[in-house]
């Protein structure tokens, strides 16, 4: 398991952050603190994939425009409340858009479509996915490390509560995403003017 783990946890790792993973990002600082994976190289695989995915999202509404929002049905729900968001933060949502469960991609797609300055949209990326891959990482490698010493658990044992531990608190988040209401759902959203 540990010779699969070091082949192709990081490929994995990186292919899952291309569209969200932040509960693989945890369960790759777990194991990163059980010794199957370097936490390092879990940090620059997921920051590695969390940007070129959002690169790449946002390049392609900056160029298809709403051709590309038909495409994809599950940004197209929840763009309006996107819109609201980009258009209230401006250009700071792209630091906090990791952070909002189930808009992430709708964000970032939004910020295309608004034209948003690419070299602002960049640099601004790589700082939160930065920020994003550091902070999720050493939270499951200190999670990890917390079990371990209040329950005195081994290397298994802790692995198998702590991954338990996370599918739970993502089924509870994504059941209470799913049944909070979304305003406003079907407004249509205006093609928004250029950023200069």
């Amino acid at each position: 398991m540990q010779t699969l783990l070091h082949q192709y946890g990081y490929v994995l790792i990186f292919v899952i952050t291309l569209f969200e993973g932040e509960s693989v990002l945890v369960i790759a600082g777990i194991l990163a603190h059980q010794g199957l994976l370097n936490i390092e190289l879990s940090i620059i695989s997921a920051f590695l994939g969390s940007v070129i995915g959002d690169q790449l999202f946002f390049q392609l509404a900056w160029q298809e425009g709403y051709d590309f929002v038909k495409k994809l049905k599950y940004v197209a729900a929840v763009l309006p409340r996107a819109k609201r968001l980009v258009e209230r933060h401006g250009t700071y949502v792209v630091l906090f858009s990791r952070y909002i469960y189930g808009l992430r991609t709708a964000l970032i797609v939004m910020c295309g479509l608004a034209k948003m300055s690419r070299a602002k949209f960049t640099a601004l990326n790589i700082v939160a996915a930065m920020i994003w891959a550091v902070s999720y990482g050493f939270l499951g490698y200190f999670f990890s490390e917390a079990i371990g010493s209040i329950a005195g658990l081994g290397k298994i044992e802790i692995v198998i509560t702590a991954a338990i531990a996370i599918i739970a608190l993502v089924y509870w988040i994504v059941r209470t995403a799913n049944t909070r209401p979304v305003p406003n759902q079907g407004e249509p959203v205006d093609e928004p003017k250029q950023e200069e």
